[in-house]
């Protein structure tokens, strides 16, 4: 019996087995699987983290762009300039501010000695500016042509006239605004005297002078832009008298002591000066018997012509030499291709800014040829800056021939053509030379 009933349990195992067995093959299609030969170990490679391939974004340009530089800048330049005289003597060198200048002019006062007018306007924080020195009739309607405040010490009996009958807006540190300069202990009056742009505008509001005036817009290409307490000792001259030199000498230390431009600091004219004011006699009656030559545009037709602008072609001219007329005085604007800019020497030194020390530079430079006639026996000048006439500009390594033009109540502009050229941004240095014996004699233009 119980080997029947171990034979019967095991028929039961050997069945449900072979059941189980068919089951699986049907699940497998009916065919056994080989089982899997174990190998050498396989990984995913990993994949690193996508790059950030996104180019940064150029920083957006600024909104705004100073009027008379072309500049950008991050607010509105609406502040009114400031039209400062500079004495240029050779004791007066190296100034103090022209670096941060909008745009600067030089042209001849007495003696042969240039003046500088430079125009304040966009940049700030100018600590010293100057020295300042007296002012002219010619140099009123240069500085009042940017709208600016007239800055000086002193100046000559008809500029003084001008400033009293038509009330120019104007500070003056032997005058009205004297508490808002000061003297330098570092040299000796008259060469001494300074102010700074924060002073200025402060006695400008004192005066209650206008803040908000038109200024001039000059076009400019569209590229990067090319690479930058007073006393009454000394002062120059008073309500009345100047700063020129007389034969009876002056109290404050007149211009030059026999210095390279022909002046000296005995209160009178060396004789070279004296010489060089009979040329300058001689000079402008041929200037004015000939009428002027080169003067084929006027300020009648300048607004036209400055309501077109064009970018002209120039030839080469990596160095530019301007007499403005003695011999003893040549200033040199020469190309540097770094800075894309006019780097200005003086007798062939650099001429630096004081308070940086660093070599001025233009990004234009405009030459114009204007009639200059002698007043007196003192020399001093009529200077025709209405006009018009032949000029040269001088951007980019290159030199532009045209004229100047100048409309009422507007700068001076430079124009090809019938069409004002374009500027390129930057400072502009604007040198006024005699019409005589002919404008291009005061010139010379190499390539070093």
């Amino acid at each position: 019996m119980r080997s029947k009933h171990r034979l019967g349990k095991f028929a039961w195992r050997t069945s449900f087995m072979a059941i189980a067995a068919v089951l699986a093959l049907s699940a497998c299609g009916g065919k056994p699987q080989a089982e899997p030969v174990e190998g050498p170990e396989v990984h995913s490679p990993v994949q690193p983290p996508a790059e950030d391939v996104t180019e940064p974004a150029a920083p957006e340009p600024a909104p705004y762009t100073a009027p008379l530089t072309g500049l950008a800048v991050e607010a509105p330049v609406t502040q009114r300039p400031l039209a400062v005289m500079i004495n240029n003597a050779p004791a007066a060198r190296p100034q103090s501010g022209l670096s941060q200048a909008d745009i600067v002019y030089e042209v001849l006062a007495e003696g042969g000695i240039t003046r500088l007018i430079g125009i304040f306007q966009s940049q700030e924080g100018i600590e010293q500016i100057g020295p300042i020195r007296s002012i002219r009739p010619y140099l009123i309607r240069l500085g009042e042509s940017y709208g600016g405040v007239l800055v000086h010490a002193g100046g000559s009996p008809e500029a003084y006239s001008i400033i009293q009958k038509q009330g120019k807006q104007d500070l003056d540190e032997i005058g009205n605004a004297g508490a808002f300069f000061w003297r330098s202990k570092d040299r000796k009056a008259p060469h001494n005297l300074y102010s700074s742009d924060e002073k200025l505008r402060q006695a400008a509001a004192k005066m209650g002078y206008d803040q908000q005036v038109q200024v001039p817009q000059y076009s400019f290409l569209t590229e990067e832009p090319a690479g930058g307490t007073s006393g009454t000792n000394g002062t120059e001259g008073t309500n009345s008298t100047d700063d020129t030199p007389s034969s009876g000498g002056t109290a404050d230390g007149t211009e030059g002591s026999t210095q390279q431009d022909g002046t000296t600091n005995s209160g009178k004219p060396s004789a070279d000066a004296a010489e060089n004011t009979s040329n300058a006699e001689q000079s402008s009656a041929s200037a004015n018997s000939a009428g002027g030559a080169g003067q084929s545009a006027n300020a009648g037709n300048a607004g036209s012509e400055a309501g077109s602008q064009t970018e002209a072609a120039g030839e080469a001219a990596g160095k530019v030499d301007i007499t403005f007329l003695l011999n003893s005085y040549v200033v040199s604007y020469e190309y540097d291709e770094a800075t894309s800019t006019y780097k200005r020497s003086i007798n062939g030194s650099p001429h630096v800014d004081l308070n940086n020390n660093e070599q001025l530079e233009a990004a234009n430079v405009i030459v114009l040829g204007a009639d200059h006639k002698v007043l007196d026996d003192i020399g001093r000048l009529a200077v025709d800056v209405e006009t018009g006439g032949e000029a040269m500009l001088f951007q980019r390594g290159e030199v532009i021939r045209g004229q100047w033009v100048r409309a009422a109540n507007d700068a001076i502009r430079f124009v090809k053509d019938g069409a004002e050229v374009a500027l390129v941004p930057g400072t502009t240095y604007f040198n006024i030379v005699p019409n005589s014996p002919s404008f291009e004699s005061h010139v010379s233009i190499t390539n070093p």
